[in-house]
């Protein structure tokens, strides 16, 4: 009997030692889309990978932005052909790097709308301090 207990404990702590170990809130824990995004950048037809990988936006694996760049992010859908539903989702970033003067801007465009939402998700994951994405911008020139 003392044997199949020690066997059981054992097991128990060998399997304790081997499953993963999850903080904050455990399995609950989501990551960004590892292998990236397929979608198109600037135009439709151009095809580019997209990855959130280490607070950064990861273009093609070579082009990156920080997230704390983005200045402001939209999203927008559109029927390209209504008789099929045929829908594609253009997300919109603005951004301003060190050095930079005016802010650039770039979109992603999406037909699977799966992707599009998860995009969407990381997307303002990443923008967390970006202006308010879902209100009226308006911007006020004071004169001294």
């Amino acid at each position: 009997m003392k044997k199949i207990l020690t066997l059981a404990i054992a097991s128990l702590s060998l399997f304790g030692a081997i499953s993963p170990a999850h903080s904050g809130l455990g399995e609950a824990a989501t990551d960004s889309n590892a292998k990236g995004y397929d979608a198109w950048c600037g135009k439709k037809g151009n095809d580019c990978n997209v990855k959130f990988v280490d607070g950064r936006i990861i273009v093609n694996d070579k082009d990156s932005l920080r997230f704390e760049d983005i200045t402001y992010i939209t999203k927008n859908g559109e029927y390209t052909n209504m008789w099929t539903t045929s829908w594609v989702t253009t997300f919109g970033v603005e951004y301003v790097e060190d050095g930079m003067t005016e802010p650039e801007f770039a979109q992603f465009l999406f037909a699977n709308q799966g992707a599009a939402n998860r995009f969407w998700t990381d997307l303002r994951r990443a923008c967390r301090k970006c202006k308010n994405r879902d209100a009226t911008q308006v911007e006020v020139n004071i004169k001294d």
